[in-house]
């Protein structure tokens, strides 16, 4: 099959829907930033420039979209997602979150040119009606043209025909000499043939852009997208609650950071990455950090998770004096709460009286008669009656 080698070795590759996924894994998590930085079970068979489509996030932000990763990191099988922006989302990434890395087809290019224009400079006065103003499109960056020459035979060529029969958007990568990597979404509005010779074709295609492009640094060179991802720990439990608040870098590193635990406690500052905090309240809190780089505060970036502080039960203790003594024989019960207040309390004296209903933290009482009197209290919350506290046994001689 004949390969044309593009200008200073300039290659061009169309996203292939069609054939089956060069790659396929998990997403383990994402930070909730602009741009977001998601955390996968396998890099290995990605690389910077390369396009995944992420499914079962559960965050419209990036579910059912191809995205651009940048600056892998290989051993914390971390990258960022180019023009993402995760900062809205509010619920736990989806656990059956997912990525797919699609093959690619190379188009043969021998030449390119690229047509964008700003959508605030579309002019719209020559089109004829509403439909036409619809096709046309106020965000509609431009055109992208190549020239080829290829075996008419060959698969990618065949791909490439196909494309331009189902309307699709797909990917289109421009990787340069140096390895950078020029990123577009396109959709392949035209295949035309012109003649060629030794079996092969020459002609033209043309592309719609459909967004904005994005490029990627060569290998050496990180694009320059700081993302911190603060994750806590623990994410429930009851009040007072210590939690551990981790914080984890990409693409730069900071000299401090200025945290809001969101409890009415002033801002923390730090150096370290591992801060731990006490939650004395009962409620939902998601913190978030602002980072120093290279002198200059960062935007807010939100925790990856809420902490939900739950309010620890009521307790109830009850105690009857004098315990013993001879009849007739006055005791009081004295009470005390914690983590609530009783609408009122039903003491039973333990001698056949009427259980009486105190709103009081004490009673008295008066035995009349000799016997082991056990003494047990019941509060009510909420118009909800608790559970018995005993408060001693009286004897009365």
């Amino acid at each position: 099959m004949k390969k044309a080698i593009s200008a200073a070795q300039t290659r061009m590759y169309l996203e292939n829907l069609n054939a089956p996924a060069d790659g396929t894994g998990l997403v383990i998590g994402a930070s909730k930033s602009e741009p977001s930085v998601i955390q996968l079970d396998d890099v290995s068979k990605l690389r910077n420039g390369a396009s995944i489509f992420l499914i079962g996030t559960g965050w419209t932000s990036l579910d059912l979209k191809s995205w651009v990763v940048q600056n892998i990191d290989y051993t914390a099988k971390t990258a960022t997602l180019a023009q993402s922006d995760t900062s809205g989302e509010t619920d736990p990434i989806g656990a059956n979150a997912a990525w797919l890395l699609h093959a690619y087809v190379d188009v043969c290019a021998k030449s390119y040119q690229i047509n964008e224009n700003a959508a605030a400079s579309i002019d719209t006065t020559t089109l004829c009606d509403n439909a036409k103003t619809s096709l046309v499109g106020f965000s509609d960056p431009g055109t992208l043209t190549f020239d080829f020459f290829i075996d008419p035979t060959d698969p990618d060529y065949q791909e490439l025909r196909a494309a331009q029969k189902d309307g699709k958007t797909r990917m289109f990568e421009v990787v340069y000499q140096n390895k950078a990597v020029r990123t577009l979404p396109v959709i392949v509005q035209s295949v035309n043939e012109s003649g060629g010779v030794d079996q092969a074709v020459q002609g033209a295609g043309t592309m719609k852009i459909t967004g904005p492009d994005v490029l990627t640094m060569p290998p050496g060179q990180a694009t320059a997208n700081y993302v911190l991802i603060p994750v806590l720990s623990p994410t429930t439990g009851q009040a007072p609650l210590d939690v551990t608040l981790t914080l984890n870098e990409a693409g730069g590193v900071a000299t401090g950071f200025s945290i809001n635990w969101k409890d009415g406690s002033p801002a923390e500052q730090v150096t370290t990455k591992i801060v731990p905090h006490q939650y004395l309240t009962a409620g939902s809190y998601m913190p978030s950090v602002i980072a120093t780089v290279a002198g200059q505060p960062t935007a807010p970036f939100k925790a990856q998770n809420a902490v939900t502080i739950e309010a620890p039960p009521y307790s109830l203790g009850a105690s009857v004096a004098p315990l013993s003594g001879a009849a007739p024989l006055d005791v009081t019960v004295s009470l005390t709460e914690s983590n609530g207040t009783a609408d009122y309390f039903d003491v039973d004296w333990g001698d056949d009286t009427t259980v009486e209903r105190v709103s009081a933290l004490s009673a008295t009482h008066n035995y009349a008669a000799a016997g082991s009197y056990p003494v047990t209290v019941t509060p009510t919350l909420a118009g909800v009656p608790g559970a018995a506290v005993p408060a001693g046994t009286v004897d009365v001689a």
